[in-house]
């Protein structure tokens, strides 16, 4: 193994243990990496920021742009009103059901951006309806993460890898390219969490929303039958 190669497995082993700890925010730490590797010269300067450059980028932003549109409009609140009625099934029929849904949106829009929401969703049920936050969060994870592989604009990393694909002179990938296996996947994913969710642990009661700090990006307002407000725009 040569100096370089530990080198980089170094690099990386230290960017993982302080993305795993969280000892600085995220992009902190992307910039850390990024400039780590230009001055170690395992990157030249260029490389180091050429994916600022990339057309990517701007895709995965557009996407970010469009799911706090679709926040704002009220198209993910509704959605939420119409979950919360699922309370009353039992767990081993609303756990797959908020996998399923929560899979299909994050094929067409950020993952992180609707898991966000439906952690809003979860901690509103759980106080509601008294059930376990911890049961319920692992599997909307999983179902954000598989139902993001089903298209490719699901996931930030399809975007990249279809970029770079074209870069190095591959044909680009279709909307729908491997929707058929994302779905597949999807699908074994929602049947072995739903098996596996009975061991998992029903945890202590904590508040998602100060933990997570999810009332800095998600507002809800409540307007009465006789508001003035009604009939009037944002």
């Amino acid at each position: 193994m040569t100096t370089e190669i530990m080198l980089v497995f170094s690099i990386l082993i230290i960017t993982i243990v302080l993305f795993a700890f969280e000892v600085f925010s995220v992009d902190k730490i992307a910039f850390f990496l990024i400039a780590t590797l230009s001055l170690t010269g395992m990157v030249s300067p260029e490389e180091a920021i050429s994916g600022f450059s990339n057309t990517a980028t701007i895709t995965v932003l557009s996407l970010l742009i469009i799911a706090l549109a679709m926040e704002d409009n009220g198209v993910i609140g509704t959605l939420a009103g119409l979950l919360k009625r699922m309370h009353i099934l039992p767990l081993f029929i609303l756990l797959p059901g908020l996998m399923l849904v929560t899979g299909t949106i994050s094929a067409f829009i950020n993952t992180t951006a609707v898991v966000i929401v439906f952690i809003k969703i979860i901690s509103e049920l759980s106080k509601r309806f008294n059930l376990s936050e911890s049961k319920l969060l692992m599997p909307i994870s999983f179902a954000g993460i598989l139902g993001g592989s089903c298209t490719l604009m699901g996931t930030s990393t399809n975007i990249i890898v279809n970029s770079v694909a074209m870069d190095l002179g591959a044909e680009r990938f279709s909307f729908f390219e491997f929707s058929r296996y994302g779905v597949v996947f999807l699908v074994i994913g929602i049947v072995v969490v739903t098996i596996a969710s009975r061991w998992l642990p029903k945890g202590k009661k904590e508040n998602l929303e100060t933990t997570y700090e999810l009332d800095d990006f998600v507002t809800t307002a409540i307007i009465n039958k006789d508001s003035e407000l009604i009939g009037k725009k944002l």
